[in-house]
């Protein structure tokens, strides 16, 4: 039997982790983060990661994150008899800028959260999310925030539109 994995990402300000843990509830599932899955693996936070290293750093822990988890999908699928659990695996709004995590991630099922959202409505709870890894939500004025955020909302428009 194949492994159920729910991937839930979407629109910076959209709230991914309510969702998230509504589903995971709904269908008596485990939530996984995968940033906390990075984490652990890694020893810093993805804050520090994208600091020190960069984003693109980021994106192949996110990417070897995502691949442990959906080896196991495919292990299980192919009789392995170990017990694996299905779950609700929560990503970052970036995860599917990178063509190999959107590769894993597409072939399970998908939800894109913040497309019935307005940018204004996203922007309002981007603002109240603390520690965010986007390094413009810690500089600059809140034109400059906004403007930086407009310009992520647009890339992510594009990015999301086929999945929502």
């Amino acid at each position: 039997m194949e492994k159920k994995l729910i991937f839930i990402t979407g629109f910076f300000g959209a709230p991914l982790l309510q969702r998230a843990q509504q589903l995971a509830e709904e269908h008596d599932l485990p939530l996984i983060s995968l940033d906390e899955e990075i984490e652990k693996a890694d020893g810093r936070s993805v804050r520090r990661i994208c600091m020190m290293m960069g984003e693109h750093e980021y994106r192949n822990k996110e990417y070897e994150a995502l691949k442990k988890l959906t080896e196991c999908a495919l292990e299980e699928a192919a009789g392995d008899e170990t017990p694996r659990s299905d779950a609700v695996v929560l990503c970052g709004d970036g995860v599917l800028h990178d063509d190999m995590s959107r590769d894993l991630i597409t072939s399970h099922q998908l939800i894109v959260l913040g497309g019935d959202m307005s940018c204004d409505e996203l922007w309002e709870n981007a603002k109240t999310i603390e520690g965010s890894c986007h390094a413009f939500m810690h500089f600059g004025n809140e034109e400059e925030k906004r403007a930086a955020f407009d310009d992520l909302y647009e890339r992510q428009r594009v990015l999301f539109t086929p999945y929502i």
